[in-house]
């Protein structure tokens, strides 16, 4: 805050002016306010702001000092030129603008006047010539076509992409631009309708690639993981759209006032560059679909490829403008910083100037100060500084007179000392203000030549992605599924519904199966009563195709499958062009009649149709004779199907509902009537009849009218319509039966397939419970583990046989410990019931030497299998010797003496026996082996414990931690050298069992390696295999030691 020191007071802001504190009295002016405080200085006060002229007591020519034009902290800028035209000299801009951008004007205006002239066309409903038929915007319009656009510009958020879909709607005759204008615009903005087949699937691509967005991933790929670095380096995921749906993209608006000779502003310098970087950032997310996903992401990589972007455009102009500011930056154009650098210091100056002079009592005493108001005034028209004066102090030197107070008691006086700092000052600012507009000038010129790439990027990249994310919501709200397209001129549909229909929220709207142009089926005629649907399935036909070229998904069922078997898919080919008759077109002042009107649309039918042309057409053949009528409608369908277009009918002739019967190239379909009431489904392959007299009942036309209407019918009318009607009735019967079986099924289906989830979530449960109990007896082994080398480790230190005798009795509680654990374990539980199940078989089928008559005469070293219950039950014993009814034989090396009821001949052990009660060699635990040492030790009257065995178990054969080594992220080599140090250490704590985690990896190529490995390591591996679901399955390889 600026403080100027008058009369020993300071000055405080006061608004954007200066003013003296309210607190005046207690300074040292008190005696001189004093006076201007009292009832009459405060009458004199308001009768002179009374007689000022202006708002507030200012003159409209003067106002109080403005911070913003006096502050000398702030720089000053100017707004750019709105006219080349007003920044001086005039004919100077005049000769630059139209030098570089006169032609380009002419001819955009020529071009204007062209599409003002082509939107001046007459309306589809009246045709006062039979030439100006416009049969292209008539289908359009009879097929409410118009509302789907509506609905797909409406969930657009660009302006360019609208501008799309509003040409669209009021584009002439499309097949008929052949002329080079209409070409090279066609080119450079691609329309919102495909002409051909590559066309329509490539926006449907687009939609598809656009809904794995929405969910997030492809068919084979997470595209959550998947992002890209944007223009600023931020990162960024590729499943949020590279622009803000707050940007509109709307440069048209921009070069429109460029045609018209404006400079553009700040803001709008900083909008362009604002849509360039969004361009920009729209090419990186298309790069990254392309690296990622290009095998599925087809047409966004190919929109984005279509931008061009300059660069060093783009660097102008963000450096242009100081950021969050739309004023020109001092850093990129240093002259400016120079002449603001010099303004700031004039006003600082000037200001300093006024503070010394007033500060001079001789000042002091001419200003006046009983009006009140601002100290400095700013003059309207110059901005000088000027200050209240008493006009009876005036002298000739003081300054320059610009104001008088109403009353003439004031004068506003530009004191002398600051008129040429003040000219000096102006100099500066009109310098700066050219500088500027010069500046906003070349902006602009650059922003004009670079408007054809500009909007090249717009129209080909952004509105097309705008336009494909409006397909996509506009396919959501109806419920859409996006359809084959090829170009054979078919359509195949199951419970179509009509979309206009959809989109107004019309409740319960009916499906109905279609199903044109497949084999020889070229023409579909529609039949049934009046009001029952026939021209809604018409209109859904040809809003079907024209949806199709549009990209936009259709209002029907998915594929479907059958016992693995694809049997519907939705199909929709490209038909070009859709032409509809449909409706009344006549004109009492072209003077055609309804039939006429109908003449002159079919005759323009004829000359558009081609192959794959889709061609629909409303109770052909009505309006005049009804013999020469069908005779006509007949004659005009053979000739639209040999020119290749498909053709799709309504009528209430017989001889035309006939025409399935008589010629293959056509098929029938019935609107459904049921009880008196039409049901508006189409009934594929039923002659609908027309229900006229039904109608009429239901519409209340008198009863006796109905009556004699049916007697005058003749006999063979109602028979037929009674057959047909009892046609109808057997096949609604039979389609409600179908439809019972077909949910029957489905609730089959359901129940088995709840019945499976329910089996898997059984089995996941129970597999949580084994892997919970796994946890709890690997814990105890451990354990266990830590107290048998507890054990060892005493027995080192003292190997006597009081210690021994003692840790032996020590290591059977820890053995009875964990074998009770492990017959908590529920697969160990399981196990042991199956085998019990297998040895209770076993000793079933072996015969005791005792039960039998005679016996064979035992040699030493013959071999015999112990058939007795318990735990040798299947071994084999080497006979020995016999003792009367004792023999004597070893089993696994120890010599036992068993009875004959408990040995039997050896046989075959069965499959089931694998495993079982099998002797196996296996290394002694520490202890034990402390036992034998010690054993060795002492004399052989010193008996070993009773139940100890030979050979030793292994130990802990759960996977746990300390017999886990992880090789996972290894190379071979070195996942070796950790293999062979874990096999060290295992060795050493007296361990035979090792996990490998190898993981599965790609293509199992580690875990294959260890275990080649592993097969050629003799030396230290006994064994090796996958370990067990429990342990981790095939991601482990377990290896048993030598």
């Amino acid at each position: 805050m600026r403080l100027l020191y008058i009369l020993g007071l300071s000055l405080v802001p006061y608004g954007d002016s200066f003013t003296l504190p309210r607190n005046a009295q207690s300074r040292k002016t008190h005696a001189l306010l004093a006076a201007s405080s009292s009832p009459s200085s405060l009458s004199q006060h308001a009768t002179d702001d009374a007689a000022r002229a202006g708002e507030g007591g200012f003159s409209v020519l003067r106002q109080p000092a403005s911070r913003k034009n006096w502050d000398p902290d702030a720089d000053v800028s100017f707004d750019a030129p709105l006219l080349l035209t007003d920044e001086p000299p005039m004919q100077r801009d005049t000769e630059w603008w139209n030098a570089r951008f006169g032609q380009q004007n002419e001819h955009k205006k020529s071009k204007r006047e062209l599409d003002s002239e082509n939107d001046n066309r007459p309306s589809p409903d009246i045709l006062p010539d039979a030439s100006s038929l416009d049969l292209y915007q008539r289908t359009l319009d009879t097929l409410d076509f118009p509302r789907i656009l509506q609905a797909l510009e409406e969930q657009c958020t660009t302006v360019p992409a609208k501008r799309i879909i509003q040409k669209q709607l009021h584009q002439r005759q499309p097949g008929r631009l052949v002329d080079n204008e209409k070409v090279e615009l066609r080119e450079a903005v691609p329309t919102l309708m495909a002409d051909t087949v590559d066309g329509s699937r490539e926006r449907y691509q687009a939609v598809r690639e656009l809904q794995w967005l929405q969910i997030g991933s492809t068919p084979t790929t997470d595209l959550s993981r998947v992002s890209y670095r944007n223009h600023r380096n931020y990162k960024q995921s590729v499943l949020n759209f590279p622009y803000a749906s707050s940007n509109s993209f709307d440069l048209e608006l921009f070069f429109q006032a460029t045609q018209q000779g404006r400079v553009l502003q700040g803001a709008e310098i900083r909008a362009v560059a604002d849509m360039m970087e969004s361009l920009q950032n729209t090419i990186l997310w298309g790069e990254t679909l392309q690296e990622h996903v290009g095998d599925e992401f087809i047409a966004l990589p190919k929109m984005t490829q279509q931008i061009p972007f300059n660069e060093t455009l783009y660097t102008l102009l963000t450096t242009a403008l100081e950021p969050d500011t739309d004023t020109l930056s001092g850093k990129t154009f240093p002259l400016v910083a120079q002449l603001w650098s010099r303004v700031r210091s004039l006003r600082a100056d000037i200001l300093q100037t006024l503070d010394d002079l007033l500060s001079k009592p001789s000042m002091r005493r001419n200003l006046a100060l009983d009006s009140g108001g601002a100290l400095y005034s700013e003059m309207s028209s110059s901005g000088r500084l000027v200050i209240p004066v008493d006009s009876s102090a005036v002298k000739n030197n003081m300054g320059i007179v610009h104001d008088t107070s109403r009353s003439g008691k004031t004068v506003f006086v530009e004191p002398t000392q600051i008129v040429g700092p003040t000219n000096e000052l102006r100099q500066a600012e009109s310098e700066l203000q050219r500088e500027e507009a010069r500046i906003w000038r070349l902006l602009t010129e650059q922003i004009i030549l670079n408007q054809e790439s500009l909007l090249a990027g717009v129209n080909r990249g952004v509105a097309q992605l705008d336009l494909a994310r409006a397909r996509l919501q506009v396919g959501e709200m109806i419920q859409g599924v996006i359809p084959s397209v090829e170009d054979e001129g078919v359509i195949v549909l199951e419970n179509a519904k009509h979309p206009v229909l959809l989109l107004r929220r019309v409740d319960n709207v009916v499906g109905s199966d279609v199903d044109l142009g497949r084999g020889e089926n070229q023409g579909l005629v529609l039949t049934g009563p009046n009001s029952g649907g026939k021209t809604v399935i018409l209109k859904l036909l040809g809003l079907m195709a024209l949806m199709a070229r549009c990209g936009i998904p259709v209002p029907a069922d998915g594929a479907k499958e059958r016992d693995g078997e694809v049997v519907y898919i939705p199909r929709v080919d490209c038909f070009k062009p859709v032409l509809a008759d449909i409706g009344d077109i006549q004109s009492v002042g072209g003077d055609l009649s309804t039939f006429s009107g109908h003449m002159l649309v079919c005759r323009e039918v004829l000359a558009e149709s081609q192959r794959n042309a889709l061609v629909l057409m409303d109770e052909v053949g009505s309006g005049t004779d009804p013999n020469q009528g069908v005779a006509l409608a007949q004659a005009l369908l053979e000739s639209l199907l040999e020119t290749g277009a498909r053709v799709a009918i309504t009528t209430h002739f017989m001889q035309l509902k006939q025409l399935a019967s008589s010629d293959n190239r056509f098929s029938v379909g019935g609107m459904q009537f049921v009880n008196g009431r039409p049901t508006y489904k189409l009934i594929p392959g039923v002659v609908g009849e027309s229900f006229a007299l039904s109608v009429a009942e239901r519409l209340k036309l008198p009863q006796k009218v109905i009556d004699r209407a049916n007697m005058l019918l003749d006999s063979e009318t109602r028979q037929m319509g009674d057959l047909i009607r009892g046609l109808e009735d057997q096949k609604v019967l039979l389609d409600q039966q179908s439809l019972e079986l077909e949910e029957k099924q489905k609730e089959v289906a359901r129940l088995e397939q709840k019945l499976v989830e329910e089996k898997i979530r059984l089995e996941k449960k129970q597999l949580i419970a084994r892997r919970e109990e796994a946890k709890k007896f690997a814990k105890t082994l451990e354990l266990k583990e830590q107290a048998l080398e507890d054990l060892l480790r005493k027995l080192k230190e003292d190997p006597s046989r009081r210690v021994v005798a003692k840790s032996w009795d020590e290591i059977k509680v820890i053995k009875r410990d964990v074998m009770k654990e492990a017959e908590n374990v529920p697969s160990v539980l399981a196990r042991k019931q199956q085998n019990a199940a297998v040895l209770d078989n076993l000793q079933a089928e072996l015969v005791p030497l005792a039960d039998m008559d005679e016996r064979p005469d035992f040699q030493p070293g013959d071999m015999l299998m112990v058939c007795k219950r318990g735990p040798l039950l299947g071994l084999d014993a080497e006979f020995v010797s016999a003792s009367g009814k004792t023999i004597n034989v070893k089993v696994n090396n120890m010599s036992m003496n068993l009875k004959m009821t408990d040995l039997s001949l050896p046989g075959q052990l069965p499959a089931s026996m694998a495993g079982i009660n099998q002797p196996k060699k296996i290394q002694m635990t520490a202890a034990e082996r402390a036992i034998a040492m010690e054993r060795k030790s002492k004399p052989k009257s010193a008996s070993p414990p009773p139940n100890t065995r030979s050979s030793s178990s292994s130990g802990v054969t759960f996977r746990i931690e300390s017999n886990t080594v992880d090789v996972r992220g290894l190379t071979f080599h070195e996942a070796q050298d950790k293999i062979r140090t874990k096999f060290s250490s295992v060795l050493m704590s007296r361990q035979t069992v090792v996990f490998v985690l190898h993981g599965h990896g790609t293509g199992g190529v580690l875990r294959n390696k260890i275990r080649s490995w592993l097969q050629s390591e003799r030396q230290l591996v006994k064994t090796f295999e996958s370990a067990d679901a429990m342990d981790g399955g095939d991601a482990f390889t377990r290896v048993e030691l030598r």
